[in-house]
């Protein structure tokens, strides 16, 4: 009796920490999996090697971010998956309109605001790995996502009501301001509505679609009335969006990056997105305080610290109309604070001979929806690739050089493919190792390449995995290793499954969309207006 009291006392004297230190469920996939089930929650998970002697507070941090952005990415993909193909559109049930509404509203999607996140983290001390977890129920986003599309409305119909009484009492600069403030609350539901339909909920009563319809079409109504919408040329679209954007923010300055024009939610650009660029970029300057930056970095993260602003835009086809929507948002929030639509007629481009497409849109196109269709995403295998210009958005001009940069978190295998605008598919690097040596640093391929004919969209694909990828059949030419599979060979080659001796097979995935085009001339050359 004596000796099981004294064990008794032993435990209660053990400090209490000790206790707490054995490694909880979440570690482990099974048991995660089990008590955070895909139908209930979203949860994001992520793992660090303490290679160098971190600090484990900053490794910890790291994986509790790395965490959060593989749950944030598992939101966006559902968003593409809804909107990449009439296909979709067809075996979710919506109907078309609702799609393609939908599909609009996805763009705006900027970051993720997760009510309800619980984080957690542990930390090995005798493996030295550090471990984070979150996780939020989808019901309770849901409701928060609601929530936001009940307010949002709430504070369009006021914002609305204040530029029509402006406008009845013949206040027309104000309303015009008015009116123009509308359009940043209006970004804020489409990016909610984006949200709620990536979660199942494409009903009417969760997206309030008719009413944010009928809402928008009485603010075009009354900026039309003050000034319309649709433009002669491109200068007059450019002048009318810096000057909307001045309108919406008082005293407007700081330095931005005004991103390339895109098509749709396609990430393609063209002549035309490029000549709409460097108009806007020069009535950016001439009629507001803020000053452009170009970032030319291999460190994206340290150079775009120094960004107040960024600027995001894209334009739709509308009957005989190209419609542009320019976003201004808050760089370290990414909130929408202003924001502009525009019209110019596609008759305009015709008679000018300016391209609104790549050339090769309907094949990259087609390549685009096959990589979306089977997308690697979650994990514990962090992939990030980007360019000399960034990762989103990419134009290049001929004669622009093009560097590659990637940083993953885990040694592993990289495959880089390059898609050419001609149909080429290029194996710039196979099974290339980045080993402990590497990990969380950037490399830089060794390859600079320069922009020359052909042009048009061109893609790449970038896999990594813990394992080495299965060959492909290729013939070098040119100095490069051109592939002669086809596209679902290469996707299976690289996507496929793989039996593992020891261990899991982690895998990662990443795809960029780059525009390719001649140059315009040092000038820029006066359009005819139309």
């Amino acid at each position: 009796m004596k000796k099981h009291y004294f064990y008794f006392l032993l435990v209660l004297l053990i400090p209490a920490n000790i206790i707490n230190a054995q490694s909880p469920a979440w570690l482990k996939y099974e048991k995660r999996t089990l008590k955070y089930p895909e139908s209930i929650y979203l949860t994001g998970f992520s793992s660090e090697n303490n290679y160098y002697g971190d600090d484990e507070n900053e490794l910890i941090a790291r994986c509790e971010e790395n965490a959060r952005k593989e749950l944030t990415e598992a939101v966006k993909v559902s968003i593409k998956s809804i909107t990449v193909s009439g296909v979709n559109n067809i075996n979710t049930g919506l109907n078309q309109e609702t799609y393609e509404y939908i599909k609009q509203s996805s763009v705006s999607f900027s970051n993720l605001d997760v009510a309800g996140l619980t984080t957690q983290h542990y930390y090995d001390k005798k493996k030295k790995i550090a471990y984070a977890f979150c996780y939020v129920k989808r019901a309770d986003l849901i409701a928060h996502y609601k929530q936001k599309v009940n307010s949002a409305l709430k504070d369009l119909e006021l914002k609305k009501q204040f530029a029509d009484d402006m406008l009845k009492a013949d206040l027309q600069q104000k309303a015009l301001q008015a009116y123009f403030e509308c359009l940043p609350i209006l970004r804020e539901l489409e990016e909610a509505q984006a949200i709620l339909a990536a979660m199942g909920k494409r009903d009417e009563v969760s997206l309030k679609k008719e009413k944010t319809l009928q809402l928008k079409t009485e603010i075009d109504h009354g900026i039309n009335q003050l000034n319309s919408i649709a433009k002669n040329s491109i200068s007059d679209v450019a002048f009318f969006i810096a000057n909307g954007l001045n309108m919406q923010v008082k005293d407007l300055k700081g330095k931005v990056k005004l991103s390339s024009f895109t098509y749709e939610d396609t990430r393609m650009g063209s002549p035309f997105a490029k000549r709409l660029h460097q108009e806007i970029e020069q009535k950016l300057v001439s009629e507001t305080g803020l000053e452009i930056h170009n970032l030319q970095y291999a460190n994206q993260y340290k150079k775009q610290s120094l960004l107040d602003y960024i600027i995001t835009g894209t334009y739709w086809e509308d009957n005989d109309y190209l419609k542009i929507i320019v976003v201004l948002r808050d760089f370290k929030t990414g909130k929408a604070i202003a924001s502009v639509e525009s019209k110019l007629s596609k008759a305009f481009c015709e008679k000018n001979k300016l391209e609104y497409l790549p050339a090769n849109f309907i094949e990259v196109n087609t390549k685009r929806k096959n990589f979306l269709e089977n997308e690697i995403i979650g994990g514990d295998l962090s992939l990030e690739v980007w360019t000399n210009k960034g990762a989103d958005d990419l134009l290049f001009t001929e004669g622009d050089t093009l560097r590659l940069f990637l940083r993953v978190n885990k040694p592993c295998y990289i495959r880089f493919v390059y898609y050419l605008a001609d149909g080429a598919k290029v194996l710039l690097l196979d099974n290339y190792y980045i080993g402990i040596d590497k990990v969380n640093k950037v490399y830089e391929l060794p390859e600079e390449f320069v922009c020359a004919e052909p042009f048009g969209a061109e893609l790449l694909l970038v896999n990594a995995q813990t394992e080495k990828f299965e060959p492909l059949n290729t013939r070098k030419q040119y100095g490069y290793e051109f592939i002669l599979d086809d596209l679902p060979v290469i996707l299976a080659n690289t996507r496929g499954f793989k039996k593992v001796e020891n261990g899991e097979l982690m895998r990662a995935e990443s795809s960029i969309v780059i525009t390719t085009m001649g140059k315009f001339g040092d000038e820029l050359r006066e359009f005819s207006d139309f």
